[in-house]
């Protein structure tokens, strides 16, 4: 759902590609659900879920990453 949001707002809508503080708001349920889901599937003993869940932490991290970088960029380029 998330990637359906960012297309549609960018490419759709034409929003433009900035960094916007709510971004957080999308960005941390997603680390959380991923994080949880990976201690459900040790508590549980779900070994078929591991292969997905490689993919699922990253593409979080991925998404933090992302959002840090448009934080970071957004705050030198106020600073210049």
């Amino acid at each position: 759902m998330l990637v359906v949001l960012v297309v549609w707002r960018h490419l759709y809508a034409r929003f433009p590609f900035q960094y916007d503080p709510q971004y957080w708001a999308a960005v941390f349920p997603l680390g959380m659900f991923a994080a949880c889901t990976v201690e459900m599937a040790h508590a549980m003993s779900l070994e078929f879920q591991y292969p997905i869940l490689r993919y699922l932490v990253w593409g979080a991290m991925a998404a933090w990453a992302a959002a840090f970088a448009g934080l970071v960029r957004a705050v030198v380029s106020k600073e210049q």
